[in-house]
């Protein structure tokens, strides 16, 4: 019986512009002893069909097809019938570079869980091996590409049901959430891969989603749970810091009297007054005048 090295979980959702290119960047990999499980999601164009042909073209692909659940779900039932020891994640409308799996299986090993990669996306850190105590720090702040479930290596016994158990209506950050909760889940030294192992495709769910202030009080519900409470503390400047990335999203979307008078801009203030935080006078600004800023930044 074949056993793989890797399993690689594409979730797929009417995709039948991209998934061709998608899985043949699978199949040229360099690295060959991976095993490949489509999850058609629902899909009402030919995308089924199209995974259903490169079934029965190659062995070792896999394809479920499921009534629509969700990329989340899809990700989880792809994972309950992998047989590798390790996981990657690739979404339907991306390709992996010839030498990503090369690169991702070189750099795992028994002394950790993960394998983060991409690592050339971190602003200042360069180290191929980062402790989990500081890796949650980085973590929280979705530093890099951290918090983006493809691109990286996981270890099969880690993936537990609770890490995809997020709410479905959660259609944007719940790959945030599924990272926090899986790097509270293990405290092995994450290995970080610094060749370029993925290549993103056009992302039309961050193109158009409407941030809201009571959107992002869910999202912060969630995130504080994924943390243990005895913890909070140690990773609040951590969860203020990228809060305030989401109230911008949420100041261009939602009108000014709105958002702070939510409970998410309360939380916040809060927490500052706790840090003695003080936002910069170009962040205020933001603030002030979101609307005008975004149309000039895109004009």
């Amino acid at each position: 019986m074949y056993i793989p090295k890797i399993s690689v979980v594409i979730p797929v959702y009417n995709s039948e512009d991209t998934i061709s290119v998608c899985i043949e960047s699978i199949l040229q990999q360099s690295f060959t002893e991976f095993e490949l499980i489509i999850v058609d999601d629902g899909s009402i164009d030919k995308s089924g069909t199209i995974c259903d042909n490169y079934h029965l073209r190659d062995s070792r692909i896999m394809v479920i097809h499921q009534p629509n659940s969700g990329r989340t779900e899809a990700r989880w039932q792809g994972v309950k019938r992998a047989q590798g020891e390790w996981l990657c994640f690739v979404d339907s409308d991306d390709t992996l570079p010839a030498d990503s799996l090369y690169y991702l299986f070189n750099s795992a090993g028994d002394s950790t869980d993960i394998v983060l990669g991409n690592g050339y996306t971190f602003t200042q850190e360069r180290r191929r091996q980062i402790p989990m105590s500081d890796f949650r720090h980085l973590a929280v702040r979705s530093e890099g590409n951290i918090g983006l479930p493809w691109g990286s290596l996981y270890r099969r016994s880690i993936l537990t049901d609770y890490l995809f158990n997020i709410p479905r209506h959660i259609m944007m950050g719940e790959d945030y959430i599924f990272w926090l909760r899986l790097v509270f889940s293990t405290e092995k030294t994450v290995n970080v891969v610094y060749e370029k192992v993925y290549c993103k495709g056009d992302d039309h769910t961050c193109n158009t989603f409407q941030w809201t202030s009571k959107y992002c009080y869910e999202l912060n519900e969630l995130r504080f749970e994924a943390i243990p409470s005895e913890q909070h503390d140690e990773y609040l400047r951590d969860t203020v810091d990228d809060r305030l990335v989401n109230l911008f999203a949420v100041a261009i979307h939602e009108s000014q009297h709105i958002w702070r008078q939510s409970q998410y801009y309360q939380d916040i203030k809060k927490d500052m007054k706790r840090l003695n935080m003080k936002l910069p006078i170009k962040k205020r600004l933001f603030l002030l005048m979101p609307r005008l800023i975004h149309r000039f930044m895109i004009t």
